[in-house]
């Protein structure tokens, strides 16, 4: 007995060690558009919880969207609101760093927000009033918002729902602009001003930007596919974008193009491309992204399909939903 007390003598201690849990990470609520709201542990990268609310506005009737879940540091508060047609279609997304701090509160509104700021003029891609020069005007509600141009093409030589422009008022990160990003892909361009109307005039097209005299590389991938050597190329930077820019997200993803100077904080390149603890370089020569560097392919080599998670612009434009029997895509 005493040699049997001796061999189980450690068991206890041991297994006292093995089922004491691992600390946990923060924890967030996680509602999708339709079901319950759960709460989830978030992962180790993942160190903020998120609020994302779309509202649609025609006269005193209203459609609310919300969405919450865990989110990476990269994430910041910010607003959009835009007419499109007869309505008014808002968005906002608030962000924390507690325990289930995204917990639903109790205000709520049935009717617009009649508080009034900035005059800017608004339209959208959805009902082609941008593209045809039909502006409205748009009062803004909230007192930091200012007049916003958002451009995002994901694709240049896509179908036409690959290219979004949006008039109105906002809170964006990057504010006052012009900031932006352009490769053979992508074009992304958001400015913004506090003036009435500011934002007024022609829709922003990459190819009527001028030609500022430096060459970037282009590429959207990983090293070894879309990323790689071959699949580099050189083009020639427009408007105000005149930094070369490389950036790789912590999946390996790759970015190459040509960029404005505020693109390289990494704060825009993380949410354009939905990139996990971005690391951005920028540099000011010709050329000065080659990518002889990433030669090496990464570990597993596997292809790397576009990121899943978009960013809070592009995500809520291309939400599908039915409001007055008319197809949203916004």
């Amino acid at each position: 007995m005493g040699r049997l007390g001796l061999l189980l003598g450690p068991l206890p201690l041991l297994l006292v060690q093995i089922c004491v849990p691992a600390s946990r990470g923060l924890r967030c609520l996680r509602c999708e558009r339709s079901g319950s709201c759960l709460e989830e542990e978030c992962a180790s990268d993942q160190e903020l919880c998120r609020t994302t609310v779309l509202h649609l506005w025609e006269g005193e009737d209203k459609l609310e969207v919300v969405e919450r879940s865990c989110a990476h540091p990269e994430k910041t508060n910010r607003t959009m609101s835009y007419r499109m047609g007869m309505q008014i279609i808002t968005l906002s997304e608030t962000v924390c760093g507690s325990n289930l701090c995204n917990r639903p509160n109790s205000v709520w509104t049935s009717s617009f927000p009649r508080s009034r700021y900035l005059e800017c003029a608004s339209c959208s891609s959805s009902d082609l009033s941008c593209e045809r020069a039909r502006e409205q005007s748009l009062q803004c509600r909230n007192p930091k918002e200012q007049c916003l141009e958002v451009v995002t093409h994901r694709s240049l030589e896509g179908s036409l729902r690959d290219e979004q422009h949006i008039r109105g008022c906002g809170y964006l990160p990057g504010c006052p602009g012009p900031t932006g990003f352009h490769n053979n892909q992508t074009f992304h361009f958001l400015r913004c001003c506090n003036t009435t109307k500011c934002n007024r005039g022609p829709v922003v097209e990459l190819q009527h930007l001028p030609l500022n005299d430096f060459r970037c590389y282009s590429c959207e991938g990983n090293s070894t596919h879309g990323c790689s050597l071959e699949e580099n190329s050189l083009i020639n930077c427009r408007g105000p974008m005149n930094q070369c820019l490389e950036a790789t997200g912590s999946d390996g993803y790759i970015v190459r193009g040509c960029a404005t100077p505020s693109w390289c904080q990494g704060l825009h390149v993380a949410e354009a491309f939905s990139l996990t603890h971005v690391n951005v370089t920028c540099c000011t020569g010709n050329s000065c992204n080659h990518p002889v560097r990433d030669a090496q392919p990464c570990k597993g080599g596997a292809h790397q399909a576009a990121p899943a998670h978009l960013s809070f612009t592009f995500t809520l434009l291309i939400m599908v939903r039915l409001w007055g029997g008319t197809v949203l895509w916004i």
